[in-house]
């Protein structure tokens, strides 16, 4: 394929991309400065949003946030992926990004409706954002397939 025949990305999906690359990023550093010292996540609490992150996380299971770690990784690599156009990476993103929805119920010591009520802004934005990367799923699905065959069609 050669540069004029690449397809263009949509601002759009690039600005999705980058925007869940940097969610992904930062779930991974917190995840991280919570192992180390759940003292260190303090500093998040002042980024709207994340006001309740120390609490909920000093009250929570142990492996809570080794779980985030790994589903923020996956989220983020995922988001890389359909940058590039991968569809594999719409896969890996939505799946940890709705696992991300799931833990919270098996890992926080908290009664499910206020689970619920404290994780709806995440809710409502992962729905938002695999919803939105839906719409280039088929964008996706041409990438990383070689046009290049050497024959002529």
């Amino acid at each position: 394929m050669s540069f004029m025949e690449k397809k263009k990305k949509s601002v759009f999906l690039i600005g999705l991309c980058v925007l869940s690359m940097m969610g992904g990023l930062l779930g991974v550093l917190i995840g991280v400065l919570s192992i180390i010292d759940v003292e260190l996540i303090k500093i998040f609490a002042r980024i709207p949003g994340y006001a309740s992150i120390y609490s909920l996380t000093v009250g929570s299971h142990f492996l809570y946030p080794f779980v985030k770690v790994v589903l923020y990784g996956t989220s983020f690599f995922g988001a890389f992926s359909m940058l590039r156009l991968r569809r594999r990476g719409y896969y890996m993103y939505s799946v940890a990004q709705l696992l991300l929805l799931i833990i919270p119920y098996l890992l926080w010591n908290l009664s499910p409706i206020v689970v619920f009520f404290t994780d709806l802004p995440d809710m409502i934005f992962t729905i938002a954002f695999i919803g939105a990367y839906t719409l280039f799923l088929s964008a996706m699905g041409q990438a990383g397939v070689s046009t290049d065959t050497g024959a002529e069609k």
